[in-house]
C-alpha cells in the first residue's frame, strides 16, 4: 500500500461533488479560459505553488492564457481553472486531516493560510476517534459541523489518507481555495472508478529537456542523465561521471551557489560523438533560455577510465558551434576541467574552439583539482 497524490481537480470533485466549478486543462488539447474572474494553477502536485509563481489570480483571460503558456515552457502539462473568490488574507485558515492509529488527526489554525509554516504556535491538534467527536471538534475550530461531516464522509468513502486545505475561507459558506489529497493506492479496487491512475499526479515536473535525454538514453548503452533544477539558473553543468559530478555540485553548494545550479546530471559509459552532441545540445538550449543576467557553462568531471575525452569533446564542440553566436551575445563563458583517454588532444581542441568563438573561460586537465572549473564559473557569475 502506498500513499499517492490526486490532482487538485479530482480531489475537489470528490469532496464537493457538483458544487465544484473547476475546469481541468491539459497541454495538447484546446485550452480556453472562459470570461469571468478565474484563478489558474499548475495541477501536478507541486507544493508552495503561489511562492513559485505557479498560480495566477484574477487576471484577464489573455493574461491567464499567457501564464499557462509560460508554465508549459517550464515542463508542466496539467492545469486547473477555478472561480476567483475575493477575500482578505486575514480570512484565510488552515485545515488538515490525516489518518493515524488513533483515528483521524485534525490540525487547524484560524490564522495563517499560505504562511502557516511561520506560525506553528497557532496550530491546534484534535483527534476524531469516533463520529461522535465531530461536533466537539467543529465547535472548537469554529467550522460548521455539516462541513466536517461531509469531509469525513469523503475521507472514508474514497480512501483518503491525508487532506490539506490551505487556505480555507469561511465566507458565505466554506471555500477550499487550495486542496491536496493523498489516497491509499490499494483503495482503487474498492472505489469503483471514483479516482483512477489517471488522476494520480507526481510532485516532480518533467521538463521537455529531461524527456529528450531520457528518450536518447533509451537508445544507447552509455549513461545519459539530466535533471532540471532551476530553468533560470546561472550555472549549467555538462558533467561526466557520477562520482565527480557529485563532488562538483557539492562544491557549488559549499560556495553558497547551490540555488544558481540550473541542472544536474551526467554523461558517462563511452557515448559516441553524436550522442554527446545531442545531450550537450539540450543543456546549451537550457542555458540560452535562462533569464539569469550572467551565465556560465561548466564542462567537468573526474579522470575517465574509458570515456574518450577527445571524442566526447568533439560532440560538445558540435553543440556549441550551433549556438556560438547566441552564446556570445549573452556573454556566456565556458569553464572546463577534464581528464581521461585522449585528454591532451581533447583539451587542445576545446581550448582552440572556445578561444576562436570568444567563449573561453578556462580549460584545465587532470593536473588541476576537480572543482577548479565550477569555482571559476561561480566567480564569473557572481
Amino acid at each position: 500500500m502506498a500513499r499517492v497524490k490526486l490532482s487538485e481537480y479530482k480531489a475537489k470533485q470528490l469532496i464537493l461533488g457538483d458544487a465544484y466549478k473547476g475546469i481541468q486543462l491539459h497541454s495538447g488539447e484546446q485550452m480556453v479560459v472562459p470570461k469571468g474572474q478565474w484563478v489558474a494553477k499548475v495541477d501536478q502536485g507541486v507544493k508552495k505553488r503561489m511562492k513559485q509563481g505557479l498560480v495566477a489570480v484574477n487576471k484577464p483571460a489573455a493574461e491567464l492564457a499567457r501564464a499557462i503558456q509560460g508554465w508549459e515552457k517550464k515542463g508542466f502539462s496539467q492545469f486547473v481553472l477555478e472561480p476567483f473568490l475575493a477575500h482578505e488574507a486575514s480570512e484565510e485558515q488552515y485545515l488538515s486531516l490525516e489518518r493515524v492509529r488513533e483515528g483521524v488527526r485534525v490540525l487547524h489554525a484560524r490564522e495563517g493560510g499560505i504562511d502557516i509554516e511561520e506560525h506553528p504556535e497557532k496550530v491546534a491538534t484534535y483527534i476524531i476517534a469516533d463520529i461522535k467527536d465531530v461536533a466537539s471538534v467543529a465547535k472548537q475550530t469554529g467550522l460548521p459541523e455539516s462541513f466536517f461531516a461531509s469531509i469525513l464522509e469523503a475521507f472514508e468513502k474514497y480512501f483518503f489518507s491525508f487532506l490539506e486545505i490551505n487556505p480555507l475561507v469561511v465566507k458565505d459558506g466554506v471555500h477550499l481555495l487550495d486542496a491536496a489529497v493523498l489516497v491509499d493506492s490499494a483503495g482503487e479496487f474498492f472505489i469503483r472508478g471514483a479516482w483512477t491512475e489517471d488522476d494520480i499526479v507526481s510532485a516532480q515536473s518533467s521538463h521537455p529537456a529531461e524527456a529528450e535525454v531520457e528518450a536518447l538514453a533509451a537508445t544507447t548503452p552509455a549513461s545519459l542523465k539530466l535533471k532540471v533544477l532551476n530553468p533560470d539558473g546561472a550555472l549549467f553543468l555538462l558533467l561526466s561521471g557520477g562520482g565527480g559530478s557529485i563532488v562538483i555540485a557539492d562544491e557549488a553548494e559549499l560556495r553558497g551557489a547551490g540555488k544558481a545550479l540550473a541542472n544536474y546530471g551526467e554523461y558517462s559509459g563511452g557515448p559516441t560523438r553524436e550522442e554527446t552532441y545531442l545531450y550537450a545540445k539540450e543543456i546549451v538550449a537550457l542555458c540560452l533560455a535562462s533569464t539569469a543576467k550572467r551565465k556560465a557553462l561548466v564542462i567537468a568531471g573526474g579522470v575517465a577510465n574509458f570515456t574518450d575525452v577527445k571524442r566526447t569533446f568533439l560532440g560538445i564542440i558540435d553543440a556549441l558551434s550551433d549556438a556560438a553566436p547566441a552564446l556570445r551575445k549573452q556573454r556566456i563563458k565556458v569553464f572546463v576541467r577534464r581528464g581521461g583517454p585522449n585528454e591532451k588532444e581533447g583539451l587542445a581542441l576545446m581550448h582552440s574552439f572556445l578561444e576562436k568563438e570568444q567563449l573561453l573561460g578556462s580549460v584545465s586537465g587532470s593536473e588541476s583539482v576537480i572543482t577548479k572549473a565550477i569555482s571559476e564559473a561561480i566567480d564569473y557569475t557572481q
